[in-house]
């Protein structure tokens, strides 16, 4: 009776012990199990989207975060953009003034410098979050934004700001040279030219033009300037304005033999032939003329 009770008591055991059949196949179960070959593909699958998932949240959360960034630092840069068109437009307005020019300009070179400065802190921090969003850009294969579209973007916007800023320094120096006399201009052009800053001299030339100083004077260094940095046909024009307003200078010859030598360069033998004729007939004698003797068109 006794062993007859002990083997019921090991059968219900083992008949608990054993998984029920109808759980067998249920993916939904924490522990799947008597699943057909199709079912294992299926729940390993499921895994995979899960963690895709997963991943794909933290990418978006990353991004959100990196848009932000660049958005605070967009609003500043906007904001000095927008100080910068106030500045420009208060230079027009003292182009109709006649009285405090002046300190006028230097405020507006002080507050200019001020706005050079917040702009590279500005460039800077965008510099900083370019970075942290390369990073995570470069850790995906299919980003949202394009690391390239976005350097291109921000490059944009560097070279517009110094643009401006380039072009309301440029104003702010014109103003200040306008007030200028013509002989201080012609001095400091002079002194800007033996030194070799064209582009200073250039402006001082220019105004001294523009006053009526020594034109025919100003006018061949303006030749000069452009002769030296091989630009043969604006050099061509400004001897023409000198040469026209006065010709008997004491730089005349060196002014044909410019002109010869700039319509060298430019292929245009005709007229090189007619300015070399004239430098050696009319000042056969100066080492310009001798000069020109040597060279061959």
């Amino acid at each position: 009776m006794k062993i007859k009770i002990l083997l019921l008591l090991f059968s219900v055991g083992a008949y608990c012990a054993e998984p029920s059949a109808f759980g067998a196949g249920d993916l939904n179960a924490p522990n799947p199990y008597g699943l057909t070959s199709s079912e294992k593909v299926i729940l390993k699958n499921k895994k995979e989207v899960k963690t895709l998932s997963s991943n794909l949240s933290f990418v978006k959360s990353e991004l959100n975060d990196m848009q932000e960034k660049i958005d605070g630092i967009k609003s500043v840069v906007d904001a000095q953009n927008s100080r910068i068109y106030k500045i420009e437009k208060k230079i027009v307005l003292l182009n109709q003034k006649e009285s405090n020019t002046s300190n006028e300009i230097a405020s507006l070179r002080s507050d200019l410098n001020a706005t050079n400065e917040l702009q590279k802190e500005n460039y800077d921090k965008i510099k900083s979050v370019l970075n942290e969003l390369s990073s995570l850009i470069d850790s995906i294969n299919n980003s949202y934004v394009s690391k390239d579209m976005l350097d291109k973007k921000i490059s944009e916007i560097k070279a517009s700001l110094q643009d401006r800023l380039t072009l309301l320094e440029k104003k702010i120096s014109s103003k200040k040279i306008a007030t200028k006399k013509g002989s201080k201009l012609f001095y400091l052009a002079k002194k800007s030219y033996k030194q070799k800053r064209y582009s200073e001299a250039k402006e001082y030339f220019l105004a001294c033009v523009k006053k009526n100083y020594l034109p025919a004077t100003s006018n061949f260094y303006l030749g000069e300037i452009s002769y030296n940095t091989k630009h043969y046909g604006k050099a061509i024009e400004y001897y023409k304005k000198s040469i026209t307003l006065y010709d008997k200078a004491k730089f005349t010859p060196t002014l044909l033999l410019h002109t010869f030598l700039s319509f060298k360069n430019l292929k245009d033998k005709k007229n090189a032939k007619k300015f070399r004729s004239i430098l050696i007939s009319k000042y056969p004698k100066t080492k310009e003329a001798k000069a020109a003797k040597k060279i061959k068109i």
